[in-house]
């Protein structure tokens, strides 16, 4: 999960969830020095050959690929950050979003830099 905390709150946070189980560790990962994606799964409709063809520019310029394709619908999957795919969301918006499914912030230490 992704918290924005002073470091009281984020003291607090991190000694509450090391109570939990099955919870292995807890560290604390400020922006600069971490990863943050997310994961998200669109259905949208796309009865015609051209709506098709122009949902798919859409996943393109976002680097997110068509996982499932039906009848009347196309199934994107999209990774990235929160704004990058609030953007693709909101570009699909029009074509009528059938189903979302969405993970939430996963995040990772980044390496050490060579120097």
């Amino acid at each position: 999960i992704e918290v924005m905390a002073d470091d009281g709150q984020a003291l607090q946070l991190c000694n509450q969830l090391r109570k939990l189980f099955p919870v292995h560790s807890v560290k604390e990962l400020t922006p600069s020095h971490s990863i943050r994606r997310e994961l998200v799964l669109i259905k949208v409709a796309a009865a015609s050959r051209d709506v098709r063809n122009e949902i798919i520019q859409i996943a393109n310029i976002f680097r997110a690929k068509i996982v499932d394709v039906g009848k009347s619908s196309l199934t994107i999957e999209a990774t990235g950050d929160h704004d990058k795919l609030d953007a693709i969301l909101s570009l699909l918006h029009r074509f009528g979003i059938k189903e979302v499914a969405r993970t939430g912030s996963v995040a990772m230490r980044r390496s050490k830099k060579c120097e």
